[in-house]
């Protein structure tokens, strides 16, 4: 029998769901598996020498440098086992782990081809494994489909992870006035919409993967047991399965009343469900997190985001009127401004009554240009001077002093705050 380790390295500062939906399945298959989370644990180098089979999640661009310092690490330690990634990242990432890091990656989905991986590993199945990409594909040029199954989701083998008091969320506790412990679970995977910046376009382009309501409410269930007070619903966008989440959230409610939660959503959802939104104050969210970006046309057009500067204003009217706090995330340096919209910026932020609100983190925020973006296509980038990093490039503003700005304002790194806009970039 195989044995794995499943290592996650960052997943938003929450418990590593990657590593815990895959372990499921290992479970229930009778495999040998273990879980490491490096960003509680830090990097059990013991466990190392054991593994036939590591595989290291990488959903995030914030994930991708420590998933590859612990592939080296592996490597160093037993450089027999089969390295493997997995993960959004890692399906944008691919031709670049396979190879100079990794034996191979998982594209799209990856509970079932990690497990069909593992038995391939102790010889007891045969035959390609599903969305698997190996050297010999790059070699030769042969394309691999994602795995993007909608039969495959389990609940998380949480009991495998760190406890949730490990995972403290400032902004959170920020918002809700009183200290939380705060998980993390999803209704879906993917996103219906095809903002041009935005890592789960470019992964699931376009299609949605609901999670079964009773996946969702056991493991609910399952992080009340571990002490959660306050629920994030992690998806990119809550209103993906308007009907799905609106139903697990009344039941939720009904059965837990006290619990609290959040969820991300764009404006536009925000104005058209308005009879929901305010629902769902009854039912006991405490804020909704939303891309604004930035509050001028111009960028919001270069990025697709398919809404307006006067929609962005109006939802954040109609909050205050619901009881639910905005808590509001921008992309606040990016090619499409000029010092002036910075200071117009500081305007639309105390015009709206946002100061008291925003993560300071937002306020360095910058564009990221990740290889796989579909903004590097688009009609908003030609021209830009770019610099080619080995999974970003790294983009130069018309006028230096944007740049200069931008440099001034970044604060030395504290522990525990990443700069991102939402939990699936």
């Amino acid at each position: 029998m195989t044995r794995t380790l499943l290592v996650s390295t960052f997943e938003g500062g929450f418990q590593p769901m990657t590593v815990a939906s895959a372990a499921t399945h290992f479970l229930e298959a009778g495999l040998d598996v273990t879980v490491l989370d490096t960003y509680v644990e830090g990097v059990r180098e013991e466990l190392f020498p054991g593994a036939e089979l590591v595989a290291i999640s990488i959903p995030l661009f914030d994930a991708l440098t420590p998933g590859i310092e612990v592939a080296q690490r592996v490597r160093q330690h037993n450089p027999r086992a089969h390295v493997t990634f997995f993960g959004p990242y890692a399906t944008l990432n691919a031709s670049r782990l396979v190879g100079p890091y990794g034996d191979s990656c998982v594209l799209g989905e990856w509970e079932v081809p990690l497990t069909t991986l593992a038995r391939r590993l102790a010889g007891t199945s045969e035959g390609p494994v599903p969305g698997l990409v190996e050297p010999h594909h790059l070699a030769a040029g042969l394309a691999v489909r994602p795995h993007l199954t909608r039969d495959h989701f389990r609940v998380p083998a949480r009991h495998l992870l760190p406890p949730l008091h490990k995972y403290p969320q400032a902004q959170v506790d920020k918002l809700c006035g009183t200290p939380q412990i705060v998980g993390g679970t999803e209704i879906a995977r993917g996103c219906h919409h095809r903002c041009l910046y935005c890592s789960v376009f470019a992964v699931y382009q376009g299609k949605v993967l609901l999670v079964p309501e009773d996946v969702v409410l056991t493991d609910v269930q399952h992080l009340i047991a571990g002490g959660m007070t306050h629920l994030t619903f992690i998806d990119a966008d809550f209103f993906n399965a308007k009907f799905h989440g609106l139903t697990i959230l009344r039941k939720l409610h009904a059965t837990f009343p006290h619990l609290t939660y959040d969820f991300t959503t764009r404006v536009d959802h925000i104005l058209e469900h308005q009879q929901l939104v305010r629902e769902m104050a009854d039912l006991g969210v405490q804020f909704i997190t939303s891309a604004l970006e930035f509050s001028t046309q111009a960028v919001l057009d270069a990025v697709a985001k398919e809404t307006t500067v006067e929609e962005v204003e109006g939802a954040i009217a109609f909050l205050k009127t619901t009881g639910i706090t905005l808590n509001p995330t921008f992309i606040l340096f990016n090619p499409w401004i000029g010092l002036a919209d910075l200071a117009a910026f500081r305007a639309f932020v105390e015009r709206n009554g946002l100061d008291e609100i925003i993560d300071p983190i937002q306020y360095e925020t910058r564009l990221h240009l990740y290889k796989g973006s579909p903004l590097l296509h688009a009609p908003a980038t030609a021209g830009l001077e770019l610099i080619e990093h080995e999974f970003h490039y790294e983009w130069k503003h018309p006028d230096p002093r944007v740049d200069a700005l931008y440099v001034q304002s970044v604060r030395p790194p504290e522990a525990g705050v990443f700069k991102r806009c939402c939990l699936k970039c």
